[in-house]
């Protein structure tokens, strides 16, 4: 640990430091250990010259009090809600939108319906059925169902690559 940053912990425990200044070192002992630890060091080095202080009758330092417990705890909880908030919109906006439209079932409804009026529109399920669909039962000597599916299988067998 250098003196440099000993003495900018050393004024950050006091409450002499600016507010940029201060959230600059918050930041910095967020996201470095480094300076969590040499952070540390220095709160036990004055720690240790105030237990020093009041064995000798010595006034060097104290800690900044705390006037209103609430009016603190208020402070840091507005302080922590910003952080989430904040992380919330990064990821938020780091999303790719498609991704969350393409998850709601909504959408895939809406799809399949689509796709179903299009190829009504078009004639495709007219094509599947033999002559005329809507020739009665007794004309055709095979059931309806079988007609389907044989046209079906020889739909797909078209679609098949030919070796």
């Amino acid at each position: 640990m250098n003196n440099r940053n000993e003495d900018r912990f050393t004024a950050y425990i006091k409450g002499t430091l600016t507010e940029a200044e201060r959230e600059e070192i918050d930041e910095q002992l967020l996201t470095d250990e480094e300076a969590l630890a040499s952070y540390l060091m220095s709160l036990q080095l004055l720690n240790q010259n105030e237990d020093l202080a009041h064995q000798n009758n010595n006034e060097t330092f104290t800690f900044p009090e705390i006037h209103s417990q609430t009016v603190f705890t208020k402070r840091i909880m507005k302080q922590v809600d910003s952080m989430v908030r904040r992380e919330g919109r990064k990821k938020r906006i780091g999303k790719l939108s498609w991704q969350h439209l393409l998850s709601h079932k909504m959408i895939h409804y809406t799809v399949a319906a689509s796709i179903t009026v299009l190829f009504i529109s078009t004639g495709v399920f007219d094509r599947l059925a033999p002559g005329n669909v809507y020739k009665s039962e007794t004309q055709t000597a095979q059931p309806y169902s079988e007609v389907l599916v044989k046209k079906a299988t020889g739909w797909l067998d078209t679609l098949k690559p030919k070796p």
